[in-house]
């Protein structure tokens, strides 16, 4: 399964770049590679980092309460995140509700962020500029991709606003802050500021910087991160009610 993988990565270029933003869902994989799934998870972030590609994967844990300690409180969005959370070399960013894990040449990108979790400084914008791809693997993207908030706070969206939170965070045991914030709805019972991707993906579905590469019963989606920046950045602009359901 590696090589396939390998060959349809060298296919869609992903390789050229200098960070892997990665969306994954493993649970077709894992089917497939039922007697040592870690071993096939292991192979194929060496994809990446044997090429000095660093890779960069959500560990989301929402911490809204509980202290949140930057060594051993596990992500809550999958498999990929915990995982390289046991590496010795990696690196997590500083927030308690919308932290990421990196690991390889360039991971110290997504260190010295601001506590607002999707601001100018954040790790998505960080990221932008820096020859980065999202790599969507076995997750379809109509599930959502966290950059959407990222562009509704630099766009001031009026259907949401900068919550804080009064989650302590540890690194090591000791204190490192407390406050940390994150753009979220300004009310959850108001179905107008429900979140869809299904227009947004509707009006860029002919996008040529989109790779699609069947995969078993799924999909490998390859795409670049400032194409798709640029592109949400502006309909929004064009539509401030783009992301929204209603």
């Amino acid at each position: 399964m590696i090589n396939k993988i390998n060959k349809i990565f060298k296919i869609s270029k992903i390789y050229k770049a200098k960070y892997v933003y990665i969306y994954s869902d493993f649970r077709t994989i894992f089917e497939i590679e039922k007697k040592k799934p870690t071993i096939f998870v292991n192979k194929l972030l060496n994809l990446f980092l044997k090429k000095n590609i660093t890779c960069i994967v959500p560990a989301f844990s929402y911490n809204t309460i509980d202290d949140f300690h930057l060594d051993s409180t596990k992500s809550k969005v999958g498999f990929l995140g915990n995982y390289i959370k046991k590496k010795k070399k990696h690196v997590r960013s500083e927030h308690p509700l919308f932290s990421f894990i990196a690991i390889g040449k360039n991971a110290n990108i997504i260190k010295k962020i601001d506590k607002s979790a999707f601001s100018k400084n954040s790790v998505h914008g960080k990221l932008y500029k820096k020859n980065c791809y999202f790599l969507n693997l076995c997750r379809p993207l109509i599930q959502g991709n966290t950059l959407v908030h990222h562009i509704e706070h630099l766009n001031n969206a009026k259907y949401r606003f900068n919550k804080v939170f009064k989650t302590k965070l540890f690194k090591n045991r000791k204190l490192v802050g407390s406050n940390y914030s994150a753009f979220l709805r300004k009310n959850l019972n108001d179905k107008k500021s429900i979140f869809t991707f299904s227009k947004t993906l509707s009006k860029l579905k002919k996008k040529k910087y989109f790779f699609k590469h069947k995969f078993y019963n799924s999909e490998i989606l390859i795409y670049k991160y400032d194409d798709f920046y640029n592109d949400l950045n502006l309909l929004y602009k064009k539509d401030n009610k783009v992301f929204l359901k209603y």
